[in-house]
């Protein structure tokens, strides 16, 4: 399983803790039509995906519902090396353009006036961002290698040393109860199960040559959680919703592979020419099994609906996510990866690392509404939502780059029973600039941009 964001770590010999999600590393939401209105949907609820926005929402639906959805996104992410850092180029750098897809399926059943139950599919956490940026046969000189001489690398570096993918799955049963005729309360159980793969590299100087590490690990785990919510409509065209999720932990295993690559300097400098055995460019380390811990956190929320006119609906909704549990993961190696074994001065051994993430809780405002004629439906919504991360631990892999506005435009059709709804969402970064290095971070100039989609097909009967 492999884990979580950094490069697991030499923080022998790497010093590396970096980080890995995108976006924190949550989704906009889930459902076309709640994410038209920009996720201010915790007040009105009233589809299948009220499974994840607001539990309570399921009681005052008198249909069953089956649903199908899919996202579609597309991350445009650069970064400009302003360091220096060597090995990177000083120019903009791509991150490979790729559409990820986030499939979803709810189900959800009334079987009484006062009772409902649900069972949901969906991805709640998830993207990733893959690199090719990092060059070591670009390095052809250091400080105290003759003039003239030539610096020998292993061969085999791998062209996409920097990457992150992150998928966590939640089935999600849920129950909601009507307590009264115009107050509902409602509560699911998020079954997890998380899959991520993470490659990186880090430049790294042994006594003054370079000798960059890279990291690849992959993993997957289990985890449990919960949420629950409460609907109370005090007018018959006002709602107002309060809902709140449990924080969770997704234990994972996998394995990690940890090289170190010397050149033919960094070799002479490390094991001296008495032993010139070591003084052909190679790569040091292994390949080991890993367990870790990715804290997932917990979030609290709001919202109302107010249906102004009959045909027309706006929403406003506020979330408050924890992400400062998410402080640092530790993750431990069944057994010790090696690295520089063979002589007695530098050799070194891993066995665990702490990845220091300390993320920041966030706060999220969004507005939305909805205007329906006839069969179909138009629905605007827009967003503000605080990044997590600070400068001191943002890495190029991580998508999610500064405070970020989201525009939204949906649509909605019903063809008898069959309900088509269609969304298009575009995501601003502003600029972030880092100009301080720290061991968790790559400062530089970093700029990015989403464009997503989202499609459902729902069938009431």
């Amino acid at each position: 399983m492999k884990f979580i964001r950094t490069t697991i770590l030499l923080a022998l010999l790497l010093g590396i803790s970096a980080g890995l999600f995108a976006g924190g590393f949550a989704l906009s939401g889930i459902g076309s039509r709640a994410i038209s209105m920009a996720g201010a949907f915790r007040g009105m609820a009233d589809d299948g995906t009220a499974m994840y926005w607001n539990p309570a929402g399921l009681a005052f639906q008198t249909h069953n519902e089956i649903s199908l959805g899919g996202t579609f996104i597309q991350p445009d992410t650069r970064w400009q090396n302003t360091l220096p850092l060597p090995g990177f180029p000083t120019t903009d750098i791509d991150a490979e353009n790729k559409l990820r897809t986030f499939p979803s399926l709810f189900a959800s059943f009334p079987k009484s006036d006062a009772i409902a139950w649900g069972v949901g599919a969906y991805i709640p956490y998830g993207l990733g961002s893959t690199w090719d940026a990092y060059d070591p046969y670009s390095i052809t000189t250091f400080a105290g290698v003759p003039a003239g001489a030539t610096v020998n690398w292993p061969t085999g570096f791998p062209e996409q040393e920097m990457s992150s993918s992150v998928a966590v799955v939640d089935l999600h049963p849920t129950v909601a109860y009507k307590l009264m005729d115009n107050l509902s309360f409602g509560v699911g159980m998020s079954m997890l199960y998380g899959q991520i793969d993470l490659a990186q590299v880090k430049p790294h100087s042994v006594f003054s040559y370079i000798a960059p590490a890279t990291f690849d690990m992959s993993g997957t785990g289990l985890g449990i959680g919960a949420n629950a919510g409460l609907m109370y409509k005090p007018f018959k065209n006002f709602s107002l919703g309060l809902t709140g999720k449990t924080p969770s932990n997704v234990y994972m295993e996998g394995e990690a592979e940890v090289l170190l690559w010397l050149n033919d300097y960094a070799n002479f400098t490390v094991w001296g020419a008495s032993n010139p055995a070591f003084l052909v460019p190679a790569t040091y380390g292994g390949t080991e099994d890993i367990t870790a811990t990715l804290k997932l956190p917990a979030e609290l929320g709001g919202g109302l609906s107010w249906n102004i006119l009959k045909n027309w609906t706006v929403n406003l909704d506020y979330a408050y996510t924890m992400w400062e549990r998410l402080d640092m993961v530790r993750v431990e190696m069944d057994a010790p990866i090696v690295i520089l074994a063979g002589h007695p001065t530098s050799s070194a051994s891993i066995t665990s690392s702490d990845l220091v993430f300390d993320w920041k809780d966030t706060s999220r405002a969004s507005i939305g509404t909805e205007l329906r004629f006839g069969n179909s439906a138009v629905r605007l919504g827009a967003y503000y939502d605080e990044t997590p991360i600070e400068e001191a631990t943002q890495l190029p892999t991580l998508s999610d780059i500064s405070d970020k506005m989201s525009g939204n435009i949906g649509f909605g059709h019903s063809f008898g029973k069959l309900t088509v709804d269609l969304n298009g969402q575009y995501i601003m970064f502003p600029e972030r600039t880092v100009t301080t290095q720290t061991a968790t971070n790559m400062p530089g100039v970093y700029n990015s941009s989403v464009i997503a989609g989202n499609l459902n097909l729902s069938y009431r009967f």
